[in-house]
């Protein structure tokens, strides 16, 4: 019995020890201020262009350079309707060049308590990465964010329906 009873004390000494002794990692504010798409890094071609040639009706063979491509799409700046859940307000405002976002700024995320700013100023650079470039609001999230990618989601789509995108 008395056996029993030292394994059993020690064991909760030894927990509660553990738990005492437990430090989580301290949270660090995020900028959750728009984060702007990084320049395309397209390889440049070092060799000359060959100029395009086409025969007109005389049969003459004089160079022909290509029309320039104009930009298709809206631009703009659009602010989404702000998405309520259960964690507070989410809103996301878009700027768009030539039909393709090019920046995000998170204009509204839950604030109610510590714990839910925190995960929601963490969250936020990976919904803003997610959301550069994409041509739908069909972000894939963050994990253990839900209620804030959800209405991430939410707010970019009728952001994007205000661009027409």
């Amino acid at each position: 019995m008395f056996r029993k009873i030292a394994i059993l004390a020690t064991g909760t000494v030894g927990g509660v020890f553990a738990v005492v002794a437990y430090h989580p990692p301290q949270l660090h504010p995020v900028n959750t201020i728009g984060v702007a798409a990084a320049p395309n890094s397209t390889p440049t071609n070092t060799a000359s262009p060959t100029p395009t040639t086409s025969k007109t009706a005389t049969g003459s063979g004089t160079p022909v350079a290509p029309a320039p491509a104009a930009p298709t799409g809206k631009s703009g700046t659009f602010s989404g309707n702000t998405a309520n859940t259960q964690w507070g307000p989410v809103q996301v405002q878009i700027t768009v060049t030539a039909g393709k976002i090019t920046k995000v700024v998170a204009l509204k995320l839950p604030n109610g308590d510590q714990r839910t700013r925190s995960i929601a100023q963490q969250s936020a650079p990976f919904l803003i990465q997610q959301t550069l470039g994409t041509t739908t609001a069909n972000v894939v999230g963050v994990s253990g964010a839900s209620y804030t990618s959800d209405g991430w989601r939410r707010s970019l789509a009728s952001a994007m329906a205000k661009a027409s995108l």
